[in-house]
């Protein structure tokens, strides 16, 4: 264990945040935050890399924040080396007897996906291909570690210039016993999500899952990402039912839902304004994409399958013809060991917790970086070649992260400091989330969460064949309190 005179504080916005760091490290510039803590980017002035810096902060104030870092402390261990997958460095605490803030240093990404959608960047049909592949990829490894992520959205896709992409946030990742298995809610927490991308069976049905939950919310980034809005934009859950129902429409049978039977009745009697029930198919997505390859149509209709069983899965994503041209069997891995979520989540001493995050960081001083070999069940023995051919992105934010991360090098080779402040909010234009899109615990939202890069704030139009009401006598807050269960 690093001694504590190893560790400098640095004050950060105005004396509201304090990290405390090792002296390998400068700060320079606060780059997110949460309830969670914050993500600061920071110059190794032994490597002149600029790297990630997270604060988990306050991670005794509640048993669900502890086993919520703990989780993704372990997760990032057992999956780190993947190409498609943050990767973990180091990872620090100052006094291992009293320490209630945990610091996790990572790669720096320029951006996220959320940025790149919301903003005017012209995307052409190769920036979806090597999008969606690289999802695929990231989501096979994970997935073959029996680990579902329950979180995948634009703000948790980390993107760089060079448009790779890097799936982050795994504090809400659960476990499955095996692929033709469903999770129970043994180890569920009252979840915040942005309900936007969230599988319907887990809203209707009865605490059962699997990991085509993951695949559709690729889905819906990848309608997303050709339409440059938000697919199923719910303004509560029972309103996010009738945006999924009116767009995919409503087989006559459902039986793939375990519904309770009240869900049942209301789903069959939901009717649009005229009074008739709900299209059988789905909308045709041509009109809704018009300029989308058909291609990227046909994954996008195996993505968003209602019938969870029907659902493409990632090995069916990297086979699609949509992603063949940027194919790499090099990079197609599985992780050889299922991760193991039992071994802590039914922990329940504070004590205990604390010597296991402890023995995370010590475990972490020795962490082998090239993991995904070491995981790779793959004959190939070379690292991924790269395959993308298209051109560089650059947003108005990722622009002025690259600006300033130079600057920092520039300063810390004249011997000045490299600290930044933070750009002026009014530089950039937000889309404000109402917060009725966020359910259950309070410190799980973050910044991200809370505000978009500025788009077209209006609804996919579906016309109002496809816009549904809920019958007049239905127990309204009863339906929402379901449809918004612990998952």
């Amino acid at each position: 264990m690093l001694k504590s005179d190893d560790f400098y504080t640095v004050t950060i916005e105005n004396s509201q945040e304090k990290f405390t760091i090792h002296k390998q490290y400068k700060i320079i510039r606060k780059v997110g935050a949460g309830s969670y803590g914050s993500v600061c980017s920071a110059l190794n002035v032994n490597t002149n890399e600029v790297v990630a810096i997270k604060k988990c902060r306050h991670i005794f104030d509640k048993k669900l924040i502890t086993k919520r870092c703990l989780r993704e402390m372990k997760l990032l261990q057992h999956l780190n080396g993947h190409p498609r997958i943050i990767d973990l460095r180091a990872m620090d605490i100052v006094d291992p007897r009293t320490f209630n803030e945990v610091y996790l240093i990572q790669s720096c990404c320029d951006t996220t996906m959320a940025d790149i959608i919301h903003s005017k960047l012209e995307l052409e049909a190769v920036h979806y291909q090597w999008f969606m592949y690289q999802l695929f990829s990231g989501l096979k490894f994970i997935h073959s570690a029996n680990v579902l992520h329950r979180d995948l959205k634009p703000a948790n896709i980390l993107v760089n210039e060079n448009c790779d992409l890097r799936i982050c946030d795994f504090g809400m990742a659960r476990g499955f016993v095996s692929p033709s298995d469903h999770v129970e809610s043994q180890y569920m927490t009252h979840y915040v999500v942005t309900r936007w991308y969230r599988a319907p069976e887990i809203m209707l049905s009865r605490n059962t899952y699997d990991k085509s939950i993951d695949l559709w919310s690729v889905g819906c980034i990848l309608a997303e990402l050709l339409g440059r809005k938000v697919l199923f934009k719910g303004t509560d859950y029972v309103d996010q039912l009738h945006k999924i129902v009116g767009i995919l429409g409503l087989p006559h049978d459902t039986s793939f839902w375990d519904n309770s039977s009240s869900v049942t009745e209301y789903i069959k009697n939901l009717r649009d304004e005229s009074g008739l029930p709900p299209p059988t198919e789905p909308i045709d997505f041509r009109i809704v994409f018009p300029h989308a390859p058909t291609e990227a149509l046909d994954l996008l209709q195996n993505l968003l399958c209602l019938d969870p069983s029907k659902r493409m899965t990632a090995n069916g994503g990297l086979e699609h013809p949509f992603v063949a041209a940027v194919r790499d069997p090099a990079e197609e891995v599985e992780c050889s060991q299922p991760f193991d979520f039992e071994s802590f989540e039914l922990i329940e001493s504070e004590h205990v917790l604390r010597q296991c995050i402890v023995e995370e960081v010590m475990r972490s001083k020795g962490l082998e970086h090239d993991a995904f070999r070491q995981h790779s069940m793959s004959s190939v023995n070379s690292q991924p070649s790269r395959r993308y051919t298209g051109s560089s992105i650059s947003t108005p934010s990722s622009a002025f992260v690259t600006e300033a991360n130079l600057n920092a090098i520039h300063a810390a080779q004249q011997g000045r400091d490299v600290f930044q402040q933070p750009p002026d909010p009014s530089q950039f234009q937000y889309m404000v989330m109402n917060p009725e899109q966020f359910v259950g615990e309070p410190e799980d939202m973050d910044e991200d969460d809370m505000k978009l890069m500025d788009s077209d704030d209006s609804d996919i139009h579906v016309g109002k064949r496809r816009t549904l009401v809920g019958p007049s006598n239905a127990d309204y807050r009863a339906l929402e309190r379901h449809l918004s269960k612990d998952w």
